[in-house]
């Protein structure tokens, strides 16, 4: 698995970056500041030369256009910004108010957010420092300030903490930004995480119910045609041909599961049907397995149909693996008005086996598949001996 980081944030191209949030803010505050900015500009008056007032205009016009492109590209627009805002604070302007604290100043901040919000924690730290040294430099500058400057040292301390405080506020919501983007990737990981180990787990336990009971099935037809093949080559022929008709089939299911083969053929849906030949597929001279349906079937949606099945096959291939043969096993089918009950039940036959071929999984498995179709698989031991599984399942809402 590769350890690449992912990128902390991709902007969107096309009219979908023009519906994002922070282009929206962008564009909002360019179009009402802007006016401002320049009504402010007008209000000098003769006190700026025809050049003074077109450069304080373009800066200010590049200071709010600058968070468009912050959106795209937040170090380049940050460093922008903060050349836009050293000339407004710097340039020998014959202002009685500093350009740079104009409405268009909110340009800046944007910028400063959006380097808190996409880049790394080495690269937003200082640029906050940047702007609070900017705030020294426009707390020392600002004409207004040095016009009080006799009484105006508590003024100046309390411009220096308005301004630092704007930095923050805008550095802070940026960093908060950043962390519900980091939240939300964490949890869309998770969430892939998850549906990968979920998929996993049904690959898993797709292959144990087609493996475990088609090895189940040719193990007891090969023991049957080894003890038969000399008394009865006839019976032992057709156990042969269990084993590799069980084979086939089971092969065709791990394709289907695993798809290891673009044109590998897929296990089609079982119907109700199938299930006597899943009995017959069991049954042998040492493994007695009868079937009986009671009731009028009734029909039974597609996803129940396939959690009886697996949770049948499942029921069928424990009572073989489990026990010492002979053994008895019935298989009951019961339709009724609302539901149908299946129980598989064997009488314990010689013992408990020995084969040690289970993993503990199968009837948890079934049973997840039972429950989420709105059943329930209970299995446990019986009185008199012997194993019992019970499957209910609700009958389609169409057929009551």
């Amino acid at each position: 698995m590769s350890t690449q980081k992912a990128p902390l944030a991709r902007a969107p191209r096309g009219w979908a970056m023009w519906l994002r949030p922070d282009m929206i803010v962008a564009v909002v505050v360019a179009v009402v500041l802007l006016p401002a900015s320049l009504v402010l500009l007008a209000q000098e008056g003769a006190a700026l030369s025809t050049v003074e007032t077109a450069a304080v205009a373009a800066l200010s016009i590049v200071l709010l256009a600058v968070p468009l492109l912050a959106v795209r590209h937040p170090l380049p627009a940050f460093a922008v910004a903060t050349v836009t805002m050293a000339a407004l604070t710097l340039l020998p302007f014959s202002l009685t108010v500093s350009a740079a604290l104009y409405p268009s100043g909110i340009g800046y901040l944007l910028c400063l957010g959006q380097v808190a919000s996409r880049s790394p924690r080495s690269l937003s730290l200082p640029a906050w420092g940047s702007g609070v040294f900017g705030a020294v430099l426009i707390v020392f500058t600002a004409p207004e300030l040095a016009v009080a400057d006799s009484s105006g040292v508590p003024l100046r301390l309390g411009a220096f903490a308005g301004l630092t405080a704007a930095v923050t506020a805008a550095w802070a919501v940026g960093l908060l930004v950043r962390a519900r983007r980091a939240q939300l990737e964490q949890r869309v990981g998770e969430r892939m995480r998850q549906a990968v180990a979920d998929e996993r787990m049904r690959i898993s336990r797709d292959l144990h119910d087609v493996v475990a009971h088609a090895m189940t099935v040719m193990i007891a037809q090969t023991d049957v045609a080894r003890a038969v093949l000399r008394d009865d080559p006839d019976r032992a022929e057709a156990a042969l041909a269990v084993v590799g008709d069980t084979g086939r089939e089971a092969l065709r299911g791990m394709r289907a599961v695993v798809r290891a083969e673009s044109d590998a053929p897929r296990e089609p849906a079982p119907v109700i049907d199938d299930i006597p030949a899943l009995v017959d597929a069991v049954r042998s001279p040492v493994c007695d397995v009868s079937f009986a349906e009671r009731g009028r079937p009734r029909p039974l949606a597609a996803p129940a149909v396939l959690a009886l099945h697996r949770a049948l096959r499942e029921a069928l291939t424990n009572a073989v693996r489990h026990t010492r043969h002979p053994v008895r096993i019935a298989v009951v089918l019961e339709w009724s008005a609302t539901e149908v009950l299946a129980t598989v039940t064997d009488d314990g036959g010689a013992g408990p086996g020995d084969a040690g071929l289970g993993t503990g999984t199968g009837l948890v498995g079934a049973s997840e598949r039972v429950t989420s179709v709105g059943g329930t698989l209970d299995a446990g031991p019986q009185d008199g001996g012997g194993w019992a599984v019970t499957v209910r399942l609700p009958l389609a809402e169409q057929s009551r």
